[in-house]
This record gives C-alpha cells, structure tokens and sequence, in this order.
C-alpha cells in the first residue's frame, strides 16, 4: 500500500470513530424530557433519537462496536 492510501485510510478510520464516539456521547447526555419535548413539537430526528434512548444498551453495544472495528 502506497504512503498516500495509508493516510487516508487512517483519517477514515479516525472520521469514522469520531462518529461513534459523538454518537454515543450525544445517546447518554441527551434528556429524556427533552427528546419526549423535542418529538412532540414535531422536530426532525428527535423520534429516532428517542427510539435510541429507550433500546441505550443496544446502542452503547453498537457504537463500542464502531469504534473498536
């Protein structure tokens, strides 16, 4: 493998491990009141993020995946 393709596969491997962390920071420091507040004025997103909260361990099981991989 070139020197070239090796850096970009690390910075994707990095920018990709970065998502998972962001994620799994965001599912833990989110409020729950606030996600139910956010759903019910109809935001974008917040139902998903609401459906992440409720299943937490599956998600916190799947980002670790992320970053570990």
């Amino acid at each position: 493998m070139s020197p070239q393709a090796a850096i970009l596969v690390t910075a994707g491997l990095l920018v990709g491990s970065g998502f998972f962390v962001a994620a799994e920071f965001a599912l833990v420091a989110a409020k729950r009141h606030r996600m139910e507040q956010a759903v019910a004025e109809g935001a974008r997103g917040a139902k998903a993020a609401l459906a992440g909260m409720h299943e937490l361990s599956l998600m916190l099981a799947g980002s670790q995946l992320g970053i570990t991989a």
